[in-house]
């Protein structure tokens, strides 16, 4: 009797499924609820003090368990990336001053599972960073989502509300739904934002922003990859972000100015293709740069309210616990302005500390001065944009796939800026340096 043989699997290549769906599912909103004891302490249901879980977490978990059964179960396993520990030391302080300040949050519970999520991230970037999943593929793969978003959200911008992709993580929205991103014009007409599954335009905006520099980077592009950028950059356009236009523009100035044979006729392509939009949409572009005045003077109230909450609590008051201390200090505020402070830095100023906030900022600086010094100039436009987008909003710390960005981010610069070292080879508990 023959024996039944079943097909070999290769762990290689589930992981990489696995690990890649992670990412793809990255911008759709497939959450679950886990916590919410910290989301009713308000007259309302608190989403920035709720814990969601996200498909992406869970598909990321299924490849760590993957890799782990390949380092057990193969005879070698190779590391193509080595990183130098200097280039660690700031991640290694970050992790440090986050885990610091957890047993003073106001929230413990609620502060353990964001710490929990950062961890998972932080796996996360440095299997990108390492090369263990190419870093190359996790660009592809987000320009894929990122077209799909971008498709998603000219489609509510042309219909003027959702299109009805509610399993895929779509709010409920119109151009009468109140506080939806949209703009009046002076006709009394009001147009819809392009948000896609995301649950504000200006995160569509922006993340588009990183994924086009992102793009930029990828050393070989062929025709496809030309036409994803082109509707990534219209899905930005729509989104009306004006500090994801900032950015983009920024990191764009950086690639040309230090790679202007390089980049000057793929940079006067985008600019064209951006100013096309602007004339053809040149009142609703023009009327939503005319609204920086009311938004300037909320943003700032909002980073006083930061900084006061900050000094009664110098050890922060908890990651996810702002807008609950928002509320305790500031009871006379209307329940749509019990939101975090628009500053990334300012926020984790007042839920995580100074330590935290310098420990971020030792992150920034070093990457940079790395990326110049090294001339990686594709990573320092990557990590100056971020920063830049850091200045005027919140949605790295507050939203999961902003945050899963950040990180995916702050991985590929990494390994971008990493000085190449012979790779590794781990056999059954040793490890071996591979010969050339």
């Amino acid at each position: 009797m023959k024996k039944i043989q079943l097909p070999k699997i290769n762990l290689s290549h589930l992981f990489q499924a696995f690990f890649g769906l992670g990412i793809f599912l990255l911008p759709l909103k497939l959450t679950s609820l886990v916590y919410t004891e910290a989301a009713y302490s308000l007259n309302f249901f608190n989403t920035y003090a709720a814990f969601f879980l996200h498909a992406s977490i869970l598909s990321f978990l299924i490849a760590f368990v993957i890799l782990g059964l390949r380092l057990f179960l193969e005879k070698d396993f190779r590391i193509p990336n080595r990183i130098s520990s200097r280039y660690l030391y700031p991640f290694f302080g970050l992790l440090a001053a986050t885990c610091v300040v957890i047993p003073f949050a106001g929230e413990t519970i609620l502060a353990l599972l964001n710490f929990w999520q950062m961890l998972i991230l932080v796996a996360v970037a440095s299997l990108i960073a390492y090369e263990i999943f190419p870093r190359y593929l996790m660009v592809k793969i987000l320009v894929a989502a990122f077209s799909l978003e971008a498709v998603i959200g000219i489609g509510q911008f042309i219909a003027g509300g959702d299109l009805s992709l509610h399993f895929l993580g779509e709010s409920y929205f119109n151009s009468d739904t109140f506080n939806v991103a949209k703009i009046a014009l002076n006709n009394g007409i009001t147009t819809i934002r392009a948000m896609g599954t995301l649950p504000h335009a200006n995160i569509l905006g922006g993340l588009s922003a990183i994924v086009l520099l992102l793009l930029a980077a990828l050393p070989k592009k062929n025709i496809l990859f030309y036409f994803a950028s082109i509707v990534i950059l219209a899905g930005m356009f729509f989104s009306f972000s004006r500090a994801g236009y900032f950015a983009f523009f920024v990191g764009l100035a950086i690639l040309t100015a230090f790679e202007f044979k390089r980049r000057m006729i793929s940079s006067l392509a985008a600019v064209a293709v951006f100013l096309a939009f602007t004339l053809a949409f040149g009142g609703l572009f023009f009327t939503r740069l005319n609204e920086s005045n009311a938004d300037s003077v909320s943003r700032f109230s909002q980073i006083q309210q930061a900084v006061e909450i900050s000094i009664s609590n110098p050890l922060g008051v908890g990651s996810g616990d702002y807008t609950n201390a928002l509320a305790k200090n500031y009871p006379q505020l209307p329940h749509y302005q019990i939101q975090p402070a628009h500053n990334f830095f300012i926020l984790k100023l007042a839920e995580e500390s100074l330590l935290t906030v310098a420990a971020w900022l030792a992150v920034f600086a070093s990457l940079a001065y790395t990326a110049y010094r090294r001339r990686k100039y594709e990573a320092l436009a990557i990590t100056i944009a971020i920063f830049i987008l850091m200045q005027f909003d919140h949605y790295f710390a507050t939203n999961f796939t902003g945050e899963a960005l950040l990180w995916l981010a702050l991985g590929f610069v990494l390994g971008e800026i990493a000085i190449p070292f012979e790779p590794i080879e781990i056999r059954k508990n040793s490890l071996q340096r591979l010969k050339y």
